[in-house]
This record gives structure tokens, C-alpha cells and sequence, in this order.
């Protein structure tokens, strides 16, 4: 088997992947850009030449033979090795001044992440281009579409590299002008009375008012849905309605106040790289600033425990945070 194996060209394999997965020979036609007759006749080539049949035809498509089984194994196995070899090919061509490609959420990456980058580079002198895809998707880091992602959920590919950077805070704000219009709720059970408006996104899920409430009463409160943090910050800042926003949203001039509900949402906040990336100076260099950039040593909003907007504003006088948060708030 493993000779007749070794005599099969990889356009014949790819087809035959394509057949397996698809269970159908028209299907794979359609999809390769090839006439049925044709993969046809490469499937069956390619049995002649492994000796043993990879198909059962029958009338409602094909099914895989106990051969076909293990060939479909095996070439998965090549075909992932190719594609990780065109990876890294792709990457060693970058030379040293190539650019960092970094997909983060939008929130963090605007609202946090953007002015530290821009002081970063000034202070350091970076000749590096940063791209920065600022998404609430996750990207997928092993197939190149950014070498390193922030993003609000464990990345489960056990191949790539990854580390928590720290937790996102998530507290009940409102502009002034709301409070004055509709007054101050005074918990959970005052907000039936309240406009909401909630972010939702691939890695955020909503504010499960439906579970609360019921699905009707949610449905009416909800006044107004974002999928984008910039968008969402608006609505709320504008008098749209209540919001969840990170805990540290008035310290770097956020135009809302703080609507104590006793309770916060809690995410954890994950890096994830490409092992390849890690091989590479400037990426080592760079992750390292956005570990600094969480740390909740300096930042303990990003901490385990949560602080309250209050608690952060009075740390807010403190001469490290207030240097801080002056070049920051003046960027925005």
C-alpha cells in the first residue's frame, strides 16, 4: 500500500478529498470546476493505481470504502503539512521590517489598545508597520489571517500559542441626560422600567435579558442593538439608554456615568500566535508590549477582581495613572 501510495499524484488525491467530503461526484465536479466525467475517471485512475477501490458508488451518492477510509486520513495529514508549509514560506519572506498583523476586538483595540500602539512606536522608534484589524470575529491565527490575535474567548486550536492577558470588566453606564429624563434605577428589578442598549457580537452574547425578564419584556426594553463597540458607546453616551462598557470607560473620558446595578459581566481576555510568529524578534518584541499593555500590575482594572469605576477614578490621582491617562485621554 505504501508504494501504490507513493506513485499517486496529489491532483488525484485533492479530488478524491473533494469526492469523500462532498459524497457526491457532481458536487466535487461543481466545486473543483471540473466535469463529472472527469472526476470520474480521476477517481477511478486513482484506484487502479493504489490497486484497492476508495468508493462504494450508489444511487444516492458514494460512500467510502474501509480503504478509502485511511487514504482520506493520511491525505488530510499531507494536505495540512502543505498548507503549513505555504505558511511559513510566506512568512520567511517578510524580511525585518515586514509588518505585524494583530486582530483584536474592536472595544480594546480602539478605545485601549490604539494610543498605547502610537506611543509604543514614537518612544521606541519601531520601524515596523502595525495592521490592525479591529473585529468582534475571531480570526484564525493558524491559517495566517493575522499573526497574532486579542480576543474574549479561549482560542481551542491546541497547535497555536496561548496565554490569558488578563479579564474585561463590563459595568452598567448611562449619559447624564438619560438619568435626568428617565431617572437612576436603583437595581436589576428598576430596569423594567429603562431603555437598554446592548452589544452583541460573535464573542460577546448579549445581556441574556430574556432570562431575567422573559422574552417580551426583554424585547421591549431593548431599544436599540450594536454589533460595534464605537457604535455602542455613542448610543449610550447620546442618551439612547443603558450599556455595558468597560469599568475603566470614564477614566479615559468616556461621557457617561457609572449606573450601579451591583453586578458586572466578566470575560477573559486571550492572546493567541501562530508558534511560528513567536520566532521572529520584532513579534517577540511586540507581544511582549501587549502583555505589558494588560498587566494588572500597572492596569488592575484587567485584574481578576473587579474594581469599580469609582475605585479606578480614584486612582485616577495617582502621578503614574494620571501621566497615563492625560496622554491618553488627549489622543482621543
Amino acid at each position: 500500500m505504501e508504494h501504490q501510495w507513493r506513485n499517486a499524484d496529489w491532483n488525484s488525491i485533492r479530488v478524491f478529498l473533494a469526492v469523500a467530503r462532498l459524497q457526491s461526484f457532481r458536487k466535487a465536479a461543481e466545486e473543483l470546476g471540473m466535469s463529472v466525467n472527469t472526476v470520474r475517471r480521476t477517481i477511478s485512475r486513482l484506484e487502479d493505481q493504489l490497486s484497492y477501490p476508495l468508493l462504494y458508488r450508489e444511487s444516492e451518492g458514494v460512500r467510502l470504502t474501509d480503504e478509502g477510509r485511511r487514504v482520506v486520513l493520511a491525505a488530510r495529514d499531507v494536505e495540512n503539512s502543505v498548507s503549513d508549509m505555504w505558511r511559513v514560506a510566506a512568512m520567511a519572506e517578510r524580511d525585518a521590517n515586514g509588518p505585524i498583523r494583530l486582530a483584536i476586538t474592536e472595544g480594546l483595540g480602539s478605545f485601549w489598545l490604539t494610543p498605547r500602539i502610537v506611543e509604543h512606536m514614537n518612544d521606541t522608534g519601531a520601524q515596523n508597520r502595525i495592521e490592525l484589524q479591529c473585529a468582534m470575529r475571531s480570526v484564525d491565527v493558524l491559517r495566517m489571517e493575522a499573526d497574532i490575535s486579542v480576543q474574549l474567548e479561549r482560542p481551542n486550536r491546541p497547535e497555536l500559542k496561548v496565554k490569558r492577558l488578563g479579564y474585561l470588566h463590563l459595568k452598567p453606564f448611562a449619559s447624564t441626560a438619560y438619568l435626568e429624563r428617565f431617572g437612576r434605577p436603583k437595581g436589576v428589578a428598576d430596569m423594567i422600567r429603562h431603555r437598554v442598549v446592548e452589544q452583541q457580537t460573535d464573542q460577546l452574547s448579549g445581556y441574556g435579558l430574556d432570562k431575567i425578564f422573559g422574552a417580551e419584556i426583554a424585547d421591549r426594553m431593548v431599544r436599540m442593538k450594536t454589533n460595534f463597540s464605537s457604535a455602542h458607546y455613542w448610543a449610550v453616551a447620546k442618551g439612547a439608554g443603558i450599556g455595558l462598557m468597560p469599568n475603566y470607560a470614564r477614566a479615559i473620558g468616556g461621557d457617561v456615568e457609572h449606573v450601579d446595578l451591583g453586578f458586572d459581566f466578566r470575560v477573559e481576555i486571550w492572546l493567541a500566535t501562530h508558534p511560528e510568529v513567536t520566532k521572529s524578534a520584532r513579534h517577540r518584541e511586540f507581544i511582549a508590549f501587549l502583555t505589558d499593555s494588560f498587566d494588572d500590575r500597572k492596569y488592575p482594572w484587567f485584574g481578576p477582581e473587579t474594581m469599580t469605576p469609582e475605585q479606578i477614578e480614584q486612582q485616577f490621582t495617582r502621578d503614574d495613572l494620571r501621566s497615563y491617562f492625560e496622554g491618553f485621554t488627549a489622543k482621543l
